[in-house]
């Protein structure tokens, strides 16, 4: 038995444990612009960043962290996503997303996004964002529209929704994350139904 959950153990920690070879890169530094093709794949992570980033085909990338935004020297300064590509932005602060023609999706979490650019003719939208209190909505601040209101974790964001010609807020799905006391008080309330059984 004790044999079996060591196999176990090493099992999970080789093939469910992120960031051990799961990228193609990985970034924790500013750096130079890259173009990812196929199914490659990128993880930028606590300082990382760089001017430009354009996912195309099958490519994905993991955004957890970033250096502070600058142009040139920090963040990252555009991101292109077309065909299939996917992006994931949990932390990090980024100048702008750019999601072209086709099926590219994003999802975003947290960070500071100040700008999106869709071109996508939306059938099902292709951004989905996660957000608590409030559903976001659109503002119109100094003559431009904004999407504002609140990540999961409760910081607030204020997103410059780009007028491409496509309806860029029709592209999101919205998403509530519950918040933590009323996680904690589901979770009490499973422990306390399995006591009874």
């Amino acid at each position: 038995m004790k044999n079996a959950i060591i196999i176990y153990i090493l099992f999970v920690c080789l093939f469910a444990c992120p960031g051990w070879g799961a990228y193609t890169y990985e970034v924790y530094t500013y750096g130079e612009s890259k173009t990812l093709n196929g199914t490659e794949s990128i993880l930028i992570d606590q300082q990382g960043g760089m001017y430009g980033l354009t996912l195309t085909v099958d490519s994905s990338a993991t955004i957890n962290g970033t250096s502070t935004l600058a142009e040139g020297s920090g963040g990252i300064w555009e991101i292109n996503l077309t065909n299939n590509s996917s992006l994931t932005m949990s932390g990090g602060q980024v100048h702008e997303i750019s999601i072209g023609n086709g099926n590219a999706i994003a999802v975003l979490n947290g960070g500071l996004i100040e700008a999106v650019y869709s071109y996508q003719t939306v059938n099902n939208p292709h951004i989905t964002l996660y957000y608590s209190g409030d559903l976001p909505t659109v503002q119109e601040i100094g003559g431009f529209d904004y999407l504002v209101g609140q990540w999961g974790d409760s910081t607030g964001f204020s997103i410059y929704l780009h007028n491409t010609g496509y309806d860029t807020y029709e592209n999101f799905d919205f998403i509530l994350v519950p918040e933590p006391a009323t996680l904690a008080l589901l979770g009490l309330g499973s422990l306390l139904i399995r006591q009874k059984k």
